[in-house]
């Protein structure tokens, strides 16, 4: 018994470096979610029906690239998620699109900033659109024009 906590006791003073990064420890990014409002009901797109959220397509901009994403419709919440954005520090350019018609885009210098005990990116921007944060939950409300 004496050898295992020996052992566990030099695994742990080993393992732990102080002049580590914090950042080193964070177990993953920031997830993004979207609620896409109607600009004139505030009524979601995706619960009443008017857009269908097998048609969503998220692209890079840069590369041109599909991204993968979530739609979390969990008791009509029906969200757009975007998980794993920018974990190295990178810039991110996505187009949110319905069809072939372009939504929003997202556009993150995806550089870790310490706030306080927790970490946020540094210059997330929307555009092409109205939208307001939800405080509480995080989720970005995007107020959309239905033409």
């Amino acid at each position: 018994m004496k050898q295992l906590s020996s052992l566990v006791f030099l695994f742990l003073l080993i393992g732990c470096n102080s002049e580590a990064d914090i950042t080193d420890n964070l177990t993953a990014p920031e997830t993004f979610a979207f609620q896409i409002l109607d600009k004139t009901t505030g009524e979601n797109v995706f619960t009443s029906k008017k857009y269908d959220p097998q048609k969503i397509i998220v692209k890079n901009l840069d590369s041109h690239d599909v991204v993968k994403h979530q739609f979390i419709s969990d008791n009509d919440l029906d969200i757009i998620v975007l998980e794993n954005v920018g974990r190295d520090s990178e810039n991110i350019n996505y187009s949110i699109n319905i069809d072939d018609k372009s939504l929003f885009e997202l556009h993150i210098d995806a550089i870790l900033v310490k706030k306080d005990l927790d970490f946020e990116y540094q210059n997330v921007e929307i555009t092409n659109v109205v939208f307001k944060r939800d405080q509480t939950s995080g989720v970005y409300n995007i107020l959309a024009s239905l033409d």
